[in-house]
């Protein structure tokens, strides 16, 4: 038989959103794919774009912090300013003057800058500078402060170190590095300029290693399961979205979020409304019952989706709401459960488009495919039903008519309703009225769609 739906971009597709897949899943350790891994040391995601993602959600999460993080330094920064007054009897003004005049101003420097556009991509840079600088200016303390001791100086270097390890928010690996730094500094004051005893030099690094160590190690245990959390929420949004997407398959987007956004379970919310206007399209393949008898499970399911998948398509482009299949029978409503400016052209162009879509399709007998379509415009009821699996569905006079009509249409021929028909008129080509039967209503009038118009045309880019 002729596809009815062309197999080579379909396979296009299906290569795409396999690359999509692999793209975007893999870091999420999705089956047949490694989890991603951690780095031992540096604790980077071995994924680029996870990492990005993490480091972008890890400022946003705790930029609030950073500053309160500087607030909380200027304040040890003022505080031990006023303890200096009671310790030291002389350097009072120096120890002032470095305080006020260089440490605090770095911290009010670096406060202010995490408001500026480019803060986000350098924070770390910024805090870590301005952590080392205010280390710098401790231990350059003794050398100006003459009564300042060895153990004023390592006290305060421990201070530093654990702020820097624990309110800064860096990163372990960037913390360590300066941790280093300001470790080192302050030896090569204590060694090189104040040439510190050896006991003393002993006993100082002895905190002062420790507390860099002890910090390292939290820093590295915070970060390793803030990443691993960050891990999980991405896979439980990777999941939720795919949940999202399988009951957006089976249920209209709309209907979805109404069920996400009830305060009742799912099984005890009753969605259901009443719609003044919308148009119902059934279709049905003509004499398909002769031909299913004659295919393969494999055949027959085969040719009833590729026939539906362009029906499907056709739906989605003009903004139609698949309903249901039923057999060979397919179901579409236009302007629910989200309101068409015109669903009844809207309904008009899926029948053309369908009555289109067949054209060179053949059952494997070699006999032409072609579809019955039935058109009908009104008010329906609509609402989801069922507990363990949901349905969208749509009840009323309306749509018995519209199945009405489908079966008493002709092969390859779209059959109206009255209301439809007034609808359309003035923008497509309609056959004389004539009066058919249906079941339940007795004598109905009815016309067959044969085309558009000049009018249709123009109105085809509002849809």
């Amino acid at each position: 038989m002729t596809d009815v739906l062309p197999r080579g971009r379909a396979l296009e597709a299906d290569d795409a959103d396999d690359e999509h897949a692999h793209s975007t899943t893999a870091p999420l350790g999705d089956a047949g794919h490694r989890t991603p891994e951690l780095r031992p040391i540096s604790l980077r995601f071995t994924d680029a774009s996870l990492e990005r993602r993490f480091r972008e959600s890890y400022f946003r999460d705790n930029l609030w912090f950073i500053r309160l993080a500087h607030v909380l330094g200027i304040g040890a920064w003022a505080m031990f300013g006023l303890m200096a007054t009671l310790v030291l009897e002389e350097g009072q003004s120096t120890d002032l003057a470095l305080r006020f005049g260089v440490a605090i101003p770095i911290a009010l420097v670096a406060l202010a800058l995490t408001w500026s556009r480019w803060y986000p991509d350098h924070w770390e840079t910024i805090t870590s500078v301005g952590i080392v600088l205010s280390g710098f200016v401790w231990s350059f303390h003794r050398v100006v402060v003459d009564e300042a001791s060895p153990g004023w100086a390592y006290a305060g270097i421990m201070i530093v170190l654990i702020y820097l390890y624990t309110l800064s928010r860096l990163r372990f690996a960037t913390a360590a590095i300066a941790g280093l730094v300001v470790v080192a500094f302050h030896n090569v004051i204590a060694i090189g300029v104040e040439r510190d005893p050896i006991e003393e030099l002993y006993l100082a690094n002895f905190f002062v290693v420790l507390t860099a160590f002890m910090g390292s190690a939290a820093a590295f245990g915070l970060e390793r399961f803030t990443r691993l959390l960050f891990l999980r929420e991405q896979q439980l949004d990777a999941e939720r979205d795919r949940a999202d997407e399988l009951l957006g398959s089976t249920l209209p987007r709309a209907i979805v979020q109404r069920l996400k956004s009830v305060d009742a379970s799912p099984h005890e919310a009753i969605l259901a409304e009443q719609l003044t206007d919308v148009t119902v399209l059934f279709a049905d393949l003509v004499d398909s019952t002769s031909h299913e008898g004659t295919m393969t499970a494999d055949a027959l399911v085969a040719t009833l989706d590729d026939v539906f998948t362009r029906f499907d398509l056709l739906a989605s482009r003009l903004g139609l709401e698949k309903i249901k299949t039923v057999g060979d029978a397919y179901m579409v409503v236009a302007g629910a459960p989200e309101p068409i400016a015109d669903h009844a052209q809207a309904a008009a162009e899926m029948a053309l488009g369908m009555l289109g879509s067949m054209i060179g399709a053949e059952w494997p007998t070699g006999d032409p495919m072609q579809l019955r379509i039935g058109v009908a415009t009104g008010p329906v009821v609509a609402g989801v039903i069922g507990r363990d699996r949901y349905a969208y569905d749509l009840w009323g006079d309306t749509v018995n008519l519209a199945s009405r009509l489908e079966a008493s249409s002709e092969p390859g021929r779209i059959l109206v309703s009255t209301e439809t028909y007034e609808r359309l008129k003035d923008r497509y080509r309609f056959s004389d009225s004539h009066v058919v039967y249906l079941k339940g209503k007795g004598p109905t009038p009815a016309r067959f769609l044969l085309g558009r118009s000049g009018k249709a045309l123009d109105a085809l880019d509002r849809l």
